[in-house]
Parts: C-alpha cells; sequence; structure tokens
C-alpha cells in the first residue's frame, strides 16, 4: 500500500514473477491452447509450455522472449493479429487497466478464444477504513493506469463482452500485521510474531488483484 503523498511506481514488467494463484486458475480453467495478451516477460509462457500449447503478445519485446522465440509476437490487445476462435483461452494479467479502450479489448478476447478468459486486474475498491487512515493500493499512482475497477465493476465490462462469469475472487491478499507492527515500533523476532498474530485474528481480507474466470457462450 502506499501513502496517498505517494510518488510515481516504477513498474518493471520485465521483471514480472509467476503468481501461484493465476497459476493456479490457468490449469485449473485453461484448454489446452492458450493467448496471453499482455504477456510481458513471458514468465507465463515459458512455465507452461510444456503443459498447453501457448503463445504470448504484447506491444513490445521483451529481453527474455530471446529464450523461445517463437512463442512470442508483438499485438497490440486492441487489434489482436489473430483469427476467430483460434484459441481455447485468452489471458489478461494487468493489462485491462492500461488501455485506452478495454471494452475493445474485451471484446478481441472473445471474438479469438472458443472457451473462456482468464483476468487479473488491480482491485481498486477502497475500504472505509483505508480512506480514513489516508492510505491507498500502489497501483493507485501508478500513472500508467487509466482504468479503475473493483470486483463488481471489472465483472460487469467482461459481461457487455458477452462472456458469462464463472468464478470472480480477490487474490494477493495483504498482511497489514507488518504494518501494525511497524506502528508499534517494534522491530526482529517481536515484530515477526506480532506481524503474525494480527494476521490470524484479522477478520477482514485485502486484496491488491481481482480474477475473474469467464466463458464464452457456446452456440
Amino acid at each position: 500500500m502506499a501513502s496517498l503523498e505517494g510518488t510515481r511506481l516504477n513498474t518493471d514488467y520485465g521483471l514480472r514473477p509467476i503468481n501461484p494463484e493465476r497459476l493456479a486458475a490457468i490449469r485449473r480453467y485453461a484448454g489446452s491452447e492458450i493467448l496471453d495478451v499482455g504477456c510481458g516477460n513471458g514468465s507465463y509462457v515459458l512455465r507452461l509450455d510444456q503443459e498447453f500449447k501457448i503463445r504470448g503478445v504484447d506491444h513490445r519485446s521483451f529481453d527474455a522472449w530471446a529464450q523461445r522465440p517463437e512463442l512470442f509476437g508483438i499485438s497490440d490487445a486492441q487489434t489482436l493479429d489473430f483469427p476467430d476462435c483460434s484459441v481455447d483461452t485468452v489471458l489478461s494479467f494487468e493489462t485491462l487497466e492500461h488501455l485506452p479502450h478495454p471494452d475493445i479489448a474485451l471484446r478481441e478476447y472473445f471474438r479469438v478464444c472458443r472457451k473462456n478468459v482468464i483476468l487479473t486486474v488491480p482491485n481498486c475498491d477502497l475500504s472505509p477504513g483505508m480512506k480514513g487512515s489516508g492510505i491507498i493500493f500502489n497501483h493507485w499512482i501508478d500513472r500508467t493506469h487509466v482504468n479503475f475497477w473493483d470486483l463488481s465493476g471489472i465483472c460487469q465490462l467482461v459481461r457487455e463482452a458477452g462472456f458469462t462469469v464463472v468464478e470472480k475472487s480477490g487474490i494477493n491478499k495483504l498482511n497489514l500485521g507488518y504494518v501494525v507492527a511497524e506502528a508499534l515500533g517494534l522491530e526482529g523476532r517481536i515484530r515477526k510474531t506480532v506481524s503474525n498474530l494480527f494476521r490470524r485474528l484479522q477478520r477482514r481480507d485485502y486484496s491488491m488483484t481481482s480474477l475473474v474466470i469467464a466463458a464464452k457462450p457456446q452456440s
């Protein structure tokens, strides 16, 4: 999380790691042929190449693509250079919030996929407690973000593109115990102990990311 006085984040998508919750969603819901739109450094493409027929595209190339250049290409998410119904599943992780026309991109996902889309976007729901404390999720101050949704808002946009939402959830949950321990001035082992205790006592989750799995209706 970040202060409301925060400065611009320097997000490097060339260093994007594998997220276990996204990976689990892919293995549970994806078909055998996958297109990762906005793939960044291609971490999911390179990880899943032995399990699926998968390709990745982004608006520019990344150094990591040199490992398997045949798996990657340049393409605009809003005008995908792929035929209709050419893949089972479209992945879109942290992509739509950057686009001037996310609705057009979602219609492109609908056109290209046969089965479904698996996507994540930053969760921009601010609770009364967060507002009262003057803190926000750090993606609010990323100037490359031009769209902001809570979970219900992104689900509505997905439905308007023609999909049926199958599953929706918050992922990347915060452990606020570290903030509490820091505020109390605790250090070392006692800081870790208090942080873990607070996490067990915490009754509300604060998820930084919204995960949506949506199916394409079959005619």
